[in-house]
């Protein structure tokens, strides 16, 4: 049976022989992999952890199995530490969390470091520090650091309920830091309420392009278990995710799902549906000026509105005006779904009723851009349609059993 674990918190002060320990535990944790960083400077926390625990708000919790440390966490208030606020300006531009705790730095708590022996893992002991020196702290958001290699420590706070806000690069080092944050009183209801069968549990958060999932995509609904072909987010998704949507909904995407690749994706994770989001954005139809054909082309005079085969046709004149959408400033729209539906590609009564509807749809749009074709020949450009939401896409957050 396996020794229990004691929790002791540290107020501005702690005793050597605890900062002794500490200091062994953060080498040993730090110079493994995927972290490899330097045991002489990693040494030096003998020297600047007193330092930050003496700051406004500074706590040191350790974990202590038979006597020994065997896990800790160091935490101070925002407005104490000068690097953390750096780091923080970096992101202000593109994250409202990143500036508002940059406007109230007293109004923020600094996870500086959180550790626990390799032999330790596994039991919970990262998540009872970590509750312990966020217990009653008045300080509404919390922020912490992991760098962008440390994959397994990015999910476990995700897991948590801490959303990544961006990353910066470290000075002087290749390594990025991926900063994230959580409202602190919500942090702390669920580091406590979590029992050892949901500490098992780790929570994906996927996107889901609309067109993708459309095209050949099957019915998902909450509750039900589901595998995914996943990407991770790499820059140029990341750029087009935070242009569509911003960067702070951007942040809480753990992995792109894609299944039109030629290459097999990296993962592929299966889970129980959690949460299904749709999220749209504000955007309205514009019409502008069709470019003039090249000398000799014809127009297409006929478009197929039926099955493939069928031979049902509409003749469509051609507008001098193209209709396209037009995104309009405001923020991204996210709306909960029992379900997202099938609409083609799966033979499932879902597709054939949705097939059925978009035949029917792609009449009517027919007749419509027939007439409107009509009517542009003696008017102007028709004016700018309503602003509503359009649908990009789909946020999946997907419960994995990591056992």
């Amino acid at each position: 049976m396996m020794s229990p674990v004691g929790y002791t918190t540290f107020t501005g002060s702690a005793p050597d022989g605890v900062w002794g320990e500490v200091t062994q535990l953060f080498v040993a944790a730090f110079t493994a992999e995927p972290y490899n960083e330097d045991a002489i400077d990693l040494a030096t926390i003998r020297q600047w952890g007193p330092e930050h625990l003496g700051h406004r708000g500074g706590r040191l919790v350790i974990a202590t199995v038979d006597r020994r440390i065997v896990g800790f966490a160091l935490a101070h208030g925002l407005d104490a530490d000068p690097a953390w606020l750096g780091i923080l300006a970096q992101l202000a531009d593109s994250s409202s969390t990143a500036s508002t705790a940059l406007a109230r730095p007293a109004d923020a708590v600094v996870v500086h470091e959180l550790a626990v022996s390799e032999e330790q893992r596994g039991r919970g002991i990262a998540r009872g520090c970590l509750a312990e020196v966020l217990q009653e702290r008045t300080e509404s958001t919390t922020f912490i650091g992991v760098y962008e290699r440390a994959t397994n420590a990015a999910s476990m706070y995700h897991r948590w309920g801490l959303s990544e806000l961006g990353r910066v690069p470290m000075p002087g080092d290749a390594i990025a830091l991926r900063v994230l944050s959580a409202p602190t009183t919500e942090l702390v209801s669920r580091l406590r309420s979590a029992d050892p069968a949901s500490a098992r549990m780790t929570r994906r958060t996927l996107w889901l392009s609309s067109w993708e999932w459309d095209c050949c995509g099957g019915p998902l609904e909450t509750g039900q278990r589901a595998t995914f072909s996943v990407w991770s987010v790499d820059d140029g998704q990341r750029t087009w995710l935070t242009e569509e949507i911003g960067a702070d909904l951007t942040a809480r995407i753990d992995g792109v799902e894609m299944h039109h690749e030629e290459d097999a994706a990296p993962e592929r994770l299966t889970g129980r549906l959690a949460k299904l989001s749709r999220v749209s954005i504000p955007s309205r139809r514009v019409h502008t000026k069709r470019p003039p054909l090249p000398l000799g082309a014809l127009p297409a005079a006929r478009r197929l509105v039926g099955p493939p085969g069928s031979g049902v046709c509409i003749g469509v004149a051609v507008s001098d005006y193209v209709t396209q959408h037009e995104t309009v400033p405001g923020p991204p729209v996210v709306e909960e779904t029992p379900r997202i539906p099938l609409t083609r590609g799966i033979d499932h009564p879902d597709a054939q009723a949705a097939a059925e509807a978009a035949a029917a749809a792609a009449r009517a749009a027919a007749q419509a851009a027939e007439a409107a074709a009509r009517a542009a020949q003696t008017a102007g450009p028709p004016p700018p349609g309503e602003v509503e939401p359009r649908l990009v896409g789909y946020l999946v957050e997907l419960e994995l059993d990591v056992d």
